[in-house]
């Protein structure tokens, strides 16, 4: 039988050495994988100054040239020992030796006094919550009547035995400390330029302590436990063995890890790697006896037990080293190792810390896709398109791609604004030498360059973030027209009355500052019919109670929020606050530890709608604005108003993309910004991709722009008079 268990032993090896391995893209992915997981929560690369980067870039080719999976695992190693941890490194995922087989009597007495548990080989099959619950009540039941006990671990699966100890953890003799460990843990990620509203950091956490352990009313007072090299150390051995109450009798040193201190990544060929991803505050435990047969051993140390206390002072650990990742701005054509590092980078944060992971349909597929055009990338343009076309498919409205350093005096646009009416390309703008050009509002661009338009956004859209499609297309019909300042273009241009030509337009900066500058215009009016007017993209914190005072008697109140608005919504909504709602949004903030790696933790909290302060209590209806130009700030703004005051909305979907944003950096000086946290309304609906949905939809037409109509506003005030 031993001989038919070697032979088979001996082929599956085989078939893992000579297994076909995956395409070079799908070794890449997977060494990302280890190296994110690392990355994020290796204590190693949380406390010391290791170039986790550069460890990356020297597996890289190493993987890519591996034909066999010794090699693709040799490659996948040299990375891991950068870290100088023999916890972390790659093992054959298929098991090394077969489960032992279960013994006739898992509890046995070796003597009158000595209760003796064959635990590992019991529990080192498939998990069985129900047997361990009935096991250990079979020990408290014996273990009455010892006054030693051996528990056997050899043969123990990790994941079972922290769980097998437990029903019987009563009978175990008087400590008073447990060990403990930390562990990293990161809420949300902490931007690498500018600043957030979201806390967003990384931090230490200790984890695994207990009350100290009474003494039980009967059982032993010693135990002794049983071990090889490599068998999983129970918090309680290591506690106890700490109190000079508990023995541990090894095959060899030691050179196991506490239960829970690893994670694995699966890789090709049959292998995993194994991640260390927390940090002892104890010392490790070590054996105190070593010897050929350990059992027997075991059973003489049980007889006449003499272990001594061991002093278990905390380590000195090192505190967590903030720092940003390296960019490598002197080179913003990085080397290829660098830019499929790039990829990767951007990949493991947004896979690994970003608050609408969910929503993202096949993260790796997009990696598998992206990393040979990173390669392939000729320059740094081509490079930088290939990243903006990655973090479009992250499908947020604040993704954006740029560089750290950008001069934009460099950049110009036409002297008109465009958006997408009635599907066609519309101009809603137009500054001063539009119209010397005769390009008037309502005019239709049919062609740029001699294209038609559709090809121009089509090429557009992969490059386009936005969180919803129409956001998206409308941001495409704004870029139309961007270009290098001073250089020129030939739009085909079809007037109100069907005439097309075609007109050279000089792109410029100036243009750009103007149409980018704040609107002009009332911040608040009156409107025939009892009805006020505030423009929530102009008016301001101060003037918040002049407009009530002016505005408060009103019947109804009109908020345009077609825009990004000035931090109002705060002193609004008290003012407003009919329903007298306690909570304006609901916040999901991202908490991410290692052990949690296919798991979706967050931490929820609701937060507060300002409180009154004796201000006059406006009661009339109101009615919001809104379109896809409300992003962010814009539709918490309306989450806000929505609860306080039951608003009806009237006009398109809001952009989808809420919860502040935060900011990574990419090799070649890059950064690229995305949405921090989540926020969903009140009640949980979500908001992200979907947008704030209007309760009465109208959204504008040629005809209208065209005669200089509002026809958003027009249909506010119609509801207003039903």
């Amino acid at each position: 039988m031993r001989l038919l268990i070697a032979v088979a032993l001996l082929v599956s090896t085989a078939a893992r050495a000579d297994a076909p391995l995956p395409d070079k893209t799908q070794r890449l992915v997977e060494l990302g994988r280890v190296w994110a997981n690392v990355k994020f929560f290796h204590p190693t690369v949380a406390t010391k100054d290791i170039d986790w980067d550069a460890a990356l870039v020297a597996a890289i080719p190493k993987v890519e040239a591996a034909t066999t999976v010794s090699q693709y695992k040799a490659a996948v190693q040299s990375m891991l020992a950068t870290l100088g941890d023999p916890s972390t490194r790659v093992v054959d995922a298929t098991p090394e030796k077969p489960a032992a087989a279960k013994p006739k009597q898992w509890l046995t007495w070796p003597s009158p006094t000595i209760l003796e548990l064959s635990l590992g080989p019991t529990i080192s099959g498939p998990f069985d919550f129900a047997a361990m619950m009935q096991q250990g009540a079979q020990v408290v039941g014996e273990a009455a009547k010892a006054k030693a006990m051996i528990i056997d671990l050899r043969g123990a699966k990790a994941e079972a035995l922290a769980f097998a100890m437990q029903p019987f953890e009563a009978v175990l003799p008087a400590f008073d400390d447990w060990p403990t460990a930390r562990i990293i843990e990161h809420h949300g990620f902490r931007t690498q330029q500018g600043m957030t509203s979201g806390d967003y950091f990384s931090t230490f956490v200790t984890v695994g302590g207990k009350p100290p352990h009474p003494a039980p009313t009967a059982g032993p007072s010693h135990v002794v436990f049983v071990v090889d090299a490599d068998t999983p150390i129970p918090a309680a051995a290591h506690a106890l063995q700490a109190a000079g109450k508990g023995t541990i009798v090894a095959s060899a040193k030691l050179r196991s890890v506490d239960i829970g201190d690893v994670v694995d990544v699966d890789l090709a060929g049959g292998a995993k790697a194994q991640i260390r991803i927390s940090e002892p505050t104890w010392p490790a435990p070590i054996a105190d006896v070593i010897a050929k047969d350990p059992l027997a051993r075991a059973r003489e140390v049980a007889k006449h037990p003499k272990a001594a206390p061991r002093a278990k002072k905390p380590l000195a650990l090192p505190p967590l080293r903030v720092r940003d990742d390296a960019d490598y701005a002197t080179t913003p054509y990085p080397s290829r190792e660098r830019r499929l590092l790039a990829g990767i980078r951007l990949w493991a944060v947004i896979d690994r810390l970003y608050p609408y992971r969910y929503l993202i349909r096949d993260w790796d597929a997009v990696l598998r896709e992206m990393l040979p055009r990173l390669e392939q990338a000729a320059d740094a343009e081509a490079y930088g398109r290939v990243l903006r076309e990655m973090g479009a498919r992250i499908g947020d409205g604040h993704v954006n791609v740029f560089p750290a350093k950008w001069d934009m005096k460099t950049r110009g646009i036409a002297p008109f604004e465009t958006r997408l009416i009635e599907g066609k390309l519309a101009v809603i703008r137009v500054l001063d030498d539009a119209t010397k050009l005769g390009i008037a509002v309502g005019d239709v661009i049919e062609t740029i360059d001699g294209k038609p338009v559709a090809e121009k956004l089509a090429a557009l859209r992969p490059v386009t973030t936005g969180s919803t499609d129409e956001a998206r297309d409308q941001h495409a019909a704004q870029a139309a027209f961007g270009g290098d300042n001073g250089s020129t273009i030939k739009i085909g241009v079809r007037d109100a009355r069907g005439k097309l030509r075609e007109i050279a337009v000089t792109r410029k900066n100036d243009y750009a500052m103007a149409l980018h500058a704040e609107p002009t215009g009332p911040h608040w009016k009156k409107l025939p019919g009892n009805i006020g007017y505030v423009d929530l993209r102009l008016l301001t914190v101060p003037e918040v109670d002049q407009m009530f005072t002016e505005l408060g008697a009103m019947k109804a109140l009109v908020f345009d929020m077609r825009g990004y608005p000035k931090g109002t919504a705060w002193a609004i909504a008290p003012r407003i606050n009919t329903k007298q709602a306690k909570y304006g949004a609901q916040f999901l903030a991202p908490l991410v530890r290692g052990q949690n790696e296919a798991t979706d933790v967050r931490e929820r909290f609701f937060q507060d709608l300002p409180p009154g302060e004796g201000a006059p209590l406006y009661k009339g209806k109101i009615v919001m604005l809104i379109d896809d130009r409300a992003i962010s700030q814009s539709e918490h703004t309306c989450l806000f108003f929505q609860e306080a005051a039951g608003v009806t909305f009237v006009g398109s979907p809001t952009a989808g993309a809420n919860g502040d944003i935060t900011v990574m950096r990419l090799p070649g000086g890059l950064r690229m910004s995305f949405t921090g946290q989540e926020v969903r309304h009140v009640d949980g609906k979500q908001l992200q991709r979907v947008g704030i949905q209007p309760h009465v939809v109208v959204r504008p037409t040629l005809a209208g722009i065209r005669a200089g109509k509002d026809e958003v506003l027009d249909r506010a005030l119609a509801v207003i008079a039903k």
